[in-house]
C-alpha cells in the first residue's frame, strides 16, 4: 500500500508540475502579445504623428510682444503675435491687439468658409489655417478664424466649422485663391 502511495504522490506531482509549466507558457504567451500590441500601437501613434507632423506650430515665448515682462494670455486673431492681459481686446469672441482692433471694427467681414471637421477628421480644417498664415506671411492680408461648435447630444458627437473670415470687398477673389490652395494642398 505503500507503493500506491508513493505512486499516487508522484502521479500528483508531476500533474502539478505541468500544470505550472503549462501556466508559465501561458504567462509569457499573454505577455509577448501585449507587448506586441504595444508597439504596433505605439509605431501607430508615431506614424500619426509622423503624418501630423505637416502641421506647424508656432513658437512661443509666453511673453506679451509689446511689454516683455507680462505673460501673454492669448494670440491676436490676425496677426497671431501674443499679448498680454492689457494688450488684448475682445470684440464678438475674436482676441486682437491694440494694432488689429481698429482693422477688425472698421471693416465688414465675410465668412468665406464652413469647414465640418469631425473628431475622426480634425485635419480637414488644416489647409485653412495653412492658408491664413500664408496670407498673412506673405502679403499682410488681415484674415481671422472663428470656430463654431455643432453638439449633437443623441450620439455625444462634436462637429467644429472652421470659417475663414475675410474683409468683404476682398471675398470673392479669397474664396477663388482659396479653392485652388485647397486643390493644391489635397494633391500634395
Amino acid at each position: 500500500m505503500d507503493q500506491h502511495l508513493d505512486k499516487a504522490i508522484l502521479a500528483i506531482i508531476i500533474l502539478l508540475l505541468i500544470l505550472i509549466i503549462g501556466l508559465i507558457v501561458v504567462a509569457i504567451f499573454l505577455a509577448l502579445n501585449y507587448f506586441k500590441k504595444s508597439s504596433v500601437s505605439t509605431d501607430l501613434t508615431n506614424e500619426k504623428k509622423n503624418d501630423s507632423s505637416e502641421v506647424s506650430f508656432l513658437e512661443g515665448t509666453g511673453l506679451c510682444v509689446t511689454h516683455d515682462d507680462k505673460p501673454s494670455v492669448g494670440i491676436c486673431a490676425i496677426c497671431e503675435d501674443e499679448y498680454c492681459v492689457e494688450c488684448l481686446k475682445q470684440i464678438d469672441s475674436v482676441n486682437l491687439c491694440p494694432e488689429h482692433f481698429n482693422t477688425f471694427a472698421n471693416n465688414t467681414w465675410k465668412s468665406i468658409t464652413n469647414q465640418r471637421t469631425t473628431p475622426n477628421s480634425p485635419e480637414d480644417g488644416i489647409y485653412i489655417y495653412k492658408f491664413k498664415r500664408q496670407l498673412w506671411n506673405d502679403r499682410n492680408i488681415p484674415t481671422y478664424i472663428v470656430n463654431e461648435y455643432k453638439i449633437e447630444v443623441e450620439n455625444d458627437f462634436i462637429e467644429t466649422y472652421v470659417q475663414l473670415n475675410v474683409i468683404e470687398e476682398s471675398s470673392i477673389a479669397l474664396a477663388q485663391e482659396l479653392e485652388e490652395f485647397k486643390r493644391k494642398v489635397k494633391n500634395v
